[in-house]
């Protein structure tokens, strides 16, 4: 099993950096921000549990001694490593190719100061998560995106029932990870961080785009949503939200 996640990611790495580069959001400054206010950074050790492509990397490792970046995916730590050498070429820097799972059972607990964990699908709420918390000495930090929506595209497809949910949307996760932690006898703390984008579309895009949905009905829903106006901004909204624990 973990080497059929590890070819995913290996085959995903490329886009997944590319996606990462483009990204217009300040989600990352914002956050080790946030986390430097509420003196969880700098720390001496800081373990980036699936950091996949180095995201957070730069600044992680800047308020770090030691830093250690974790991930399944051979080709996401080499990705990790240009954006080492180009912004922090002088850190100590740790790459670990692993699982969560080989991560718990090979790593002796209160290893590191700091776990930090963003957007990893492979930490959900149960007693893993215990397990990976009695790795740290200080603290645990866990981040997911928990509201990705638009108002062009969503309500169209909601309109016409072929909306998704998005896989890497995950609302749910965050009470159920405060759950499993508060009944562990963690005292857990919140913050959201909130972002919105905006990009220009005009009719004929999204008519190809749609080209599978009935000519008529679309065309009519279209004449509702640009009336005179050739172009359309849409805007779409992000929500990230970080749950953060103190470890005795």
């Amino acid at each position: 099993m973990d080497n059929e996640v590890a070819a995913f990611w290996d085959d995903f790495s490329a886009e997944y950096y590319q996606i990462q580069q483009e990204s217009q959001v300040s989600i990352v400054t914002d956050v080790v921000a946030f986390l430097q206010d509420r003196r969880l950074l700098p720390v001496e050790t800081v373990a980036d549990l699936g950091g996949g492509s180095g995201r957070y990397l730069p600044p992680l490792a800047q308020d770090s001694q030691a830093y250690t970046i974790i991930d399944i995916s051979a080709q996401m730590l080499q990705y990790a490593q240009q954006e080492a050498k180009q912004h922090v070429p002088d850190q100590q820097i740790a790459y670990q190719q692993q699982s969560v799972a080989d991560f718990m059972a090979q790593t002796p607990q209160k290893s590191y100061d700091l776990i930090w964990m963003a957007l990893n699908p492979a930490i959900e709420a149960n007693q893993a998560l215990l397990t990976i918390s009695e790795k740290s000495r200080q603290w645990c930090a866990f981040l997911r995106l928990t509201k990705n929506e638009d108002d062009l595209f969503t309500p169209l497809e909601r309109y016409f029932g072929i909306g998704q949910q998005d896989p890497n949307t995950t609302p749910e996760i965050i009470p159920a990870v405060e759950n499993v932690l508060k009944d562990a006898g963690y005292q857990v703390s919140q913050q959201i961080f909130q972002y919105q984008t905006s990009e220009v579309f005009d009719r004929p895009f999204l008519e190809a785009y749609y080209e599978e949905l009935p000519t008529d009905q679309l065309a009519a829903y279209l004449d509702q949503v640009f009336a005179t106006q050739k172009t359309r901004t849409s805007t779409t909204t992000l929500e990230y939200t970080l749950l953060y624990w103190h470890v005795f």
